[in-house]
């Protein structure tokens, strides 16, 4: 696994930040699929600072629900057991993406009004 030091995180173009990322989530993945609950799964990646560490866990359970749940439709409780996560974080990540997707909607619903309004006066 590569060592991340303190890249900026808000740098989504950081082409060293990107590898360290992708290849955090396909060793959670791998860790997964060979029989691994997510809580060790994830001690895979220890070389990674705390700060990226905790983003990348993070969106994965984030992408893993976004998948599992709302687009093939199984349940938390099935994840939770899969995981072995406690059905609660399960349900806050959820609520979490529900709210970000509303403030991802409501902003772009703002820009789109905003760019209606005519700067012209009449």
């Amino acid at each position: 696994m590569p060592e991340s030091n303190n890249f900026d995180l808000n740098d989504y173009t950081n082409k060293e930040t990107s590898k360290i990322y992708d290849v955090a989530v396909k060793t959670i993945r791998k860790e997964i699929a060979n029989g691994k609950t997510f809580n060790e799964a994830i001690l895979a990646l220890t070389t990674i600072n705390e700060a990226l560490r905790h983003i990348i866990i993070d969106d994965f359970l984030k992408n893993l629900i976004v998948d599992q749940h709302f687009n093939k439709g199984r349940g938390l409780d099935d994840l939770a057991l899969i995981l072995d996560l406690p059905y609660e974080k399960m349900e806050t990540c959820r609520d979490t993406i529900i709210e970000e997707l509303y403030l991802y909607n409501n902003d772009e619903d703002d820009d789109f009004h905003h760019a209606d309004v005519s700067e012209m006066t009449h």
